[in-house]
């Protein structure tokens, strides 16, 4: 279940402030969002265990890049773990496997260990 916190709200503005982080505890991913204006001073915030909902992952991944990871094999994210991470369908699976998995750095960590969280994407651009 989401988590949020929020006091008012302002039409987004060039003083507005987000930030956007995930973060593995007690092996779960976790996600986390802040928004904040100056301007108006309002702020909120947001949380929620799993995959980040999709606008929150963007921002991350445009920050942080991505890590191609293999799917299935002996050297591979194990087809179980990324099915019980993402509840990904099997055509989701069979299509992982052919292509690889993109992972933010931190679901790296989680799906493959520390050797996969090399980063790759727009810092290497």
């Amino acid at each position: 279940m989401d988590e949020q916190l929020g006091m008012s709200h302002c039409e987004p503005c060039e003083a507005c402030r987000f930030e956007a982080w995930q973060h593995v505890v007690d092996g779960r991913l976790r996600w986390e969002e802040s928004q904040y204006c100056p301007a108006y001073g309002v702020q909120a915030c947001g949380g929620g265990w799993g995959p980040a909902p999709d606008w929150v992952r963007e921002r991350i991944v445009a920050r942080e890049g991505t890590v191609r990871l293999p799917v299935g094999a002996p050297d591979g994210v194990p087809i179980a773990l990324l099915r019980r991470v993402y509840g990904l369908t099997i055509g989701e699976v069979v299509a992982a496997r052919a292509t690889g998995w993109e992972a933010t750095p931190v679901e790296a960590r989680l799906l493959a260990g520390p050797a996969a969280a090399a980063p790759s994407g727009p810092a290497d651009e």
